[in-house]
Parts: structure tokens; sequence; C-alpha cells
């Protein structure tokens, strides 16, 4: 299972969770069944938070090894992404390796496996480390992903989220303190004895999660590709990436799954049946270039497909 099939997996079943009777208030008097539902409730946000983390990273990760096959030289890449892929890299590996030595793990094997790709940026065959990015504190801070975007040469990182994600149908408002309200209920969570995270706290995060997942990886995605092929614009940082990108939809309606283009006025296909107009819409998608968006009854955002080779 891909990282972003395992992050959807993973939300949906969180958002379900949510509306769970084991984690439904009683009367005050049932102080018992109120006690674990609160626990309960705390638990999941601290998961749900840490899955879209996970997402970031491992889609980052993905990216940077996509990047690494470029025929461009290393010194022609964005100056943010070879400042990450040195000096980034190295502080964050030996503060990763700190943490796996105090676990007891073997953090020499990962300061060597860093220090080879580190090298790498020297000459030969790049391959750029995953602590290149996402890596610079314990957590995945709004800073860290505009901070992803940004080495990428993405400006005006989370303007260009939230637009895409308005662009497919996920809601209108800023997504970066929807990001930021959602740290601090996964802090105080985490480590506060009276946080109390509501249901409605879980099925609002998870939407906003679905929708900064989504527009992180268009995003990033259509940004990494540009680099890996020389695009000069971005190389420059001339381009903005969310104009570079035309969205493909398979929408979920009465009258089928219905394929449409962004901005087109017509359908490209009506399908009847949903495993048929899957497979034609990926294979058009696919052949234009187009991140592909199925969307359910109601128009919202449900899964998603990069085309752009990454």
């Amino acid at each position: 299972m891909s990282s972003r099939d395992s992050f959807i997996e993973r939300i949906e079943t969180i958002r379900s969770a949510s509306n769970d009777a084991y984690l439904v208030d009683r009367i005050l008097t049932d102080t018992e069944h109120n006690a674990r539902a609160r626990l309960l409730r705390n638990g999941l946000m601290v998961v749900a938070f840490t899955s879209l983390e996970d997402f970031i990273r491992a889609r980052t990760k993905d990216l940077l090894d996509f990047i690494s096959r470029t025929v461009i030289p290393f010194p022609k890449l964005p100056q943010g992404l070879k400042e990450a892929a040195t000096m980034g890299a190295m502080k964050a590996a030996r503060d990763r390796a700190q943490m796996a030595k105090s676990a007891g793990d073997d953090h020499l094997a990962l300061l060597q496996e860093a220090a080879s790709q580190i090298a790498s940026t020297a000459g030969g065959s790049l391959q750029i480390s995953r602590f290149s990015l996402g890596y610079s504190g314990s957590n995945v801070s709004s800073a860290e992903i505009s901070g992803i975007l940004t080495a990428l040469n993405v400006q005006d990182a989370w303007n260009e989220i939230s637009i895409i994600a308005r662009r497919c149908g996920a809601g209108s408002m800023p997504l970066k303190p929807a990001y930021d309200q959602a740290m601090r209920l996964r802090h105080e969570a985490a480590h506060k004895p009276d946080a109390n995270i509501q249901p409605l706290d879980l099925q609002e995060f998870c939407s906003q999660a679905l929708a900064i997942a989504l527009g992180f990886d268009i995003v990033a995605s259509r940004a990494a590709k540009l680099i890996r092929d020389g695009d000069q614009d971005i190389l420059l940082g001339k381009i903005k990436v969310s104009q570079n990108c035309t969205i493909r939809f398979l929408d979920a309606e009465t009258r089928g799954y219905v394929e449409r283009r962004e901005h087109a006025g017509r359908a490209v296909k009506v399908t009847k049946e949903e495993d048929a107009a899957l497979v034609a819409a990926v294979a058009n998608a696919t052949r234009a270039g187009e991140p592909l968006v199925r969307r359910d009854l109601s128009s919202l955002p449900v899964q998603w497909l990069i085309t752009d080779g990454t």
C-alpha cells in the first residue's frame, strides 16, 4: 500500500471511529464511561495528526528519491534544495542518530547511510537523503511544511496548498491556521491530563488533514517533476506551481461516474460502472500528465492519484 493510500485509510478509519458510541460522552454521572471516552478521543487525535506528519515525510522522501534521478547537475538545483541536501541533512541525521542511540537502535548505520548520501552531492550517482527535508524537529510544524515546498522553489507555500485544496472542493478556509490549531490540540491530547478532544474536533481535523495532504501532494509532486526535468522557470523560481496544474476529476453522481477536466464545460465521459470509470480516468490523466481526484456525491475529495511519475 502506498503512503497515500495508507494515509487515506487511516484518516477515514479515524473519522468513522469518531462517531462510535464508545467515544461519545454520556450523562455527567457516568464518570467511568466519560473518562474512557475522553482518553480514546485524545489518543485518536494524536494518531490522526501523526498520520498526516507521516504522510508528509513519506511523500517528501519519495519526491527526493525522484529528484535524485535527474540529469541536472547538483550545482544547478534550487539553492534551498542544495542547502537541505547538505547542511540540513547533516544536522537532522545527527539529531535522529542521537534519538536512535537513546532508543538502543543502530545509530551508526543511520549516520553512515546519511553521510554517503550527503557525499553523493559532490559527484557520481546522486541520492538526496530523506533527512534533508521534514526532519528538523520531532514534529512536522507548519513552518516545516512551508520549508519543504520552499526548498522545491514553491513560492507562498501554504497559499498554494490552500488554492489546490479549494479547487478540488475541499473547502475555502486557509489551511495553515487549521494545521497550527490541530498541532496545538495534538500536543494537549498527548501531554495535558485534562485535555478533552471532542468528536467534532476529530471529524473537522480529518477533513482538514485530507485537504492539506491533497494540496501538499499535488503541489510538491508537480514541483519535483519540473525540477527533475530541468524546467528553467522553476529552477529560477519564476513559476507559480498551482497555475501549472490542471486537475482531472472523477465524480460520483446519480447518473454514474463522471470524468471531467478542470474548467471544462462538458464531461469527458460518463460511466455506470465504477471500476471501468476509474481505469479510463487513470489512463486519460496519465496521458495528459494531470493529477486525478476522486470526489463523492457531495463533491468532496476522497482519493487522489499523482501522474507526474513521482
